[in-house]
């Protein structure tokens, strides 16, 4: 097993208990972030491989099993943005945290509309509106903040660059 594949597990397990732990303590007008959402689109951004792939399914599975929408919608979900994620963020990368941050920003919004229009369909207590405001919104929000904490660490664990004096485009490995 690569040594990036390790990290992204490890990651995954501490992001699992911190949903479990932290998660419900920030909750903004009483809506409980996502940090496993995030962490698989991180990863799915700096590591552009199949196996972010698995990471997304099991994450989303994960997810889907500690919240209240239907079991397989988030694991589909992430699956599908952690893909267009990883080929959009290779296409404009360029070493920025702004693109980063737009590139989570959007997946991350696509990802909480749908998942909410999903919880929509099983339950019809909600309005589309209500949905969007009270729903995607504010989760778009507070994961954007903590995936502005999340991306530089993995970055930093997952993507080292090596000086190259600009005659080389630096690769992956492993710090």
């Amino acid at each position: 097993m690569q040594p990036e594949a390790k990290v992204s597990i490890i990651g995954a397990i501490v992001m699992f208990v911190l949903q479990i732990v932290v998660a419900p303590n920030i909750a903004l007008f009483g809506v409980v972030p996502n940090l496993l959402l995030i962490y698989s689109i991180v990863v799915a951004m700096l590591l552009p491989t199949n196996s972010s792939l698995v990471l997304a399914f099991v994450c989303g599975l994960l997810s889907d099993l500690l919240g209240f929408g239907p079991v397989g919608a988030l694991a589909f979900l992430l699956v599908v943005a952690a893909f267009a994620a990883s080929r959009l963020y290779a296409v404009f990368a360029n070493g920025r945290v702004g693109t980063a941050l737009v590139t989570m920003m959007v997946f991350t919004l696509v990802v909480n509309l749908l998942y909410a229009l999903f919880i929509l369909g099983a339950s019809a207590a909600l309005s589309p509106l209500d949905a969007f405001l009270y729903r995607a919104l504010p989760c778009t929000l507070i994961e954007c903040v903590l995936g502005l904490l999340i991306y530089p660490l993995m970055s930093h664990l997952l993507v080292g660059r090596a000086p190259t004096m600009g005659s080389a485009t630096p690769s992956l490995r492993f710090r």
